[in-house]
């Protein structure tokens, strides 16, 4: 789920289909992670899904951790 934030912000608002396919995620998979991501109000699902305030704040706290755990942008692509 943190790759798909991630393209979000990366990215700005895309469709899911766009989404699945910048993830490599089948659709299903995808729609379901977003349907997670937005009970938790980290995105929002209209016509195109987009980072909400709450979702960008999340982010830029997770990248912070993961850097201080010096963990690479390559090592969360597994």
């Amino acid at each position: 789920m943190y790759r798909l934030l991630k393209i979000l912000k990366e990215h700005g608002p895309l469709s899911k289909t766009s989404l699945a396919l910048y993830a490599k995620l089948n659709y299903q998979r995808a729609v379901a992670y977003l349907q997670h991501l937005s009970d938790a109000g980290l995105v929002e699902l209209e016509k195109e899904v987009a980072l909400t305030r709450k979702g960008y704040e999340t982010l830029e706290k997770l990248e912070e951790v993961l850097k201080n755990l010096g963990v690479t942008h390559r090592d969360n692509q597994k």
